[in-house]
């Protein structure tokens, strides 16, 4: 572990410095989100984890391969590709890296076990959650085959978000987002999920997408219609980030909703001694990996570089599409359920990125898999282990917050 000590000045300082860059109205309803509970802490505090748990040597192990960097339970959702049909599986690359495959695992399990407790299942259940995932991820690492999740064969809450977005249309999407009165707009002054804008940022942001559109030999849009700051997520909340409405391509169909994110380095990435690819910007690293990692991935994915700094585009995503525990309306036994979902897309995601640039052969990963008794014990202490430092961090943090070391705030 790193010298970083688990009390309110060392955390409030910790994220003072991280955060430093961040959008500062935005950074209280971050620190309130992150206070819901150990889980909600555990996600919005991905650098604070791999400074603690960069070096152990129960998850530094095993084979070589792309991780997605913050994989845990809530980074699985259902999406459109760009193929038009939908799909459930990991969605959040912005961490990602080619680094020990047991990094990912890692934190996963720890995640499992944080949820586990969240729903309030003893000690015993929550170790029983944590070896469950392990089998399903080993188990499907070891068949040596990604396959797709589909909604014929899913079951669950996976099945129920599935249904959600493959019954969704254009229309729903824009319902409180969008407005047509007076023109196509944004309704930044009155969505939860949208803020106004500067005027000079949002000229700067709508002039730059919109000439990077005219540049393109076959436009994946229409003109511009309006810009506004998006809100979204809890890790990321603060990072720059963008709602785009723009006229579709299709004359008489609705305007398309996009999602423009400035990419930032890697969290894992100073803690990881495994050489990495030289990509022109982060952006592409993280379109890259996703490009890996997923089944098919969201319609319009692509890497930009807009005044100088590189962001990720791609068509926007309905937050409600994602799994919150914090709202989750299942009982523990539907967590449970989805439990082995959550190991066998992991598992997947690693077989897909098999062999490319430095990433072990599938070979490899198979035999891994197959291996799991020498090292599963190893995992599961450390997951033990680390859920406990959270927790504990997380009442350090509640204090900061508590003690205003750090801004919060119930909303905008």
């Amino acid at each position: 572990m790193t010298p970083i000590s688990a009390t309110s000045a060392s955390l409030s300082a910790f994220f003072q410095l991280h955060d430093a860059g961040r959008v500062p109205a935005l950074l209280p309803l971050r620190y309130h989100r992150m206070q819901a509970d150990a889980l909600a802490f555990f996600r919005g505090s991905a650098p604070l984890y791999y400074a603690r748990f960069g070096a152990a040597e129960a998850v530094a192990g095993g084979p070589v391969g792309w991780l997605c960097g913050d994989a845990h339970v809530e980074n699985f959702g259902s999406y459109r590709g760009d193929n038009k049909l939908v799909y459930f599986d990991l969605n959040d690359f912005d961490e990602a890296v080619l680094g020990p495959l047991l990094w990912d695992i890692g934190r996963l399990v720890v995640s499992a076990r944080l949820a586990a407790a969240h729903f309030g299942l003893a000690l015993a259940e929550q170790q029983a959650c944590a070896k469950q995932l392990l089998l399903a991820y080993t188990s499907a690492l070891a068949a040596g085959k990604a396959y797709l999740l589909e909604r014929a064969t899913a079951h669950g809450l996976v099945r129920q978000l599935l249904k959600t977005v493959q019954q969704r249309r254009q229309r729903n999407l824009l319902a409180g987002r969008a407005s047509q009165r007076g023109g196509w707009h944004l309704r930044a002054y009155k969505s939860p999920t949208l803020r106004p804008l500067p005027l000079a940022e949002y000229l700067a942001v709508r002039h730059a997408v919109e000439a990077w559109r005219q540049q393109q030999p076959s436009p994946p849009c229409g003109p511009l219609l309006d810009v506004a700051g998006r809100i979204a997520g809890v890790g990321s909340l603060g990072v720059p980030r963008y709602a785009i409405l723009a006229q579709s391509r299709q004359p008489g169909k609705l305007p398309l909703l996009l999602d423009l994110k400035l990419a930032l380095p890697a969290a894992p990435l100073a803690f990881c001694a495994v050489p990495q690819p030289a990509w022109p910007t982060e952006a592409a690293r993280v379109v890259a990996a996703q490009g890996y990692m997923q089944a098919v991935c969201p319609a319009l994915l692509q890497p930009l570089t807009l005044g100088g700094q590189p962001f990720v585009l791609r068509e926007l995503q309905p937050v409600a599409d994602k799994l919150d525990f914090s709202n989750f309306t299942q009982d523990a036994a539907g967590f449970q359920a989805a439990l082995p979902v959550f190991g066998q897309l992991v598992a997947w995601a690693h077989l897909r990125a098999a062999g490319h640039l430095g990433a072990a052969g599938p070979d490899e990963l198979r035999a891994f898999g197959a291996s799991r008794a020498s090292w599963q014990q190893e995992v599961l202490a450390f997951s033990r282990e680390a859920q406990l430092a959270v927790e504990a961090d997380y009442m350090a943090f509640h204090a900061a917050c508590h003690d205003g070391a750090l801004p919060t705030a119930s909303g905008l």
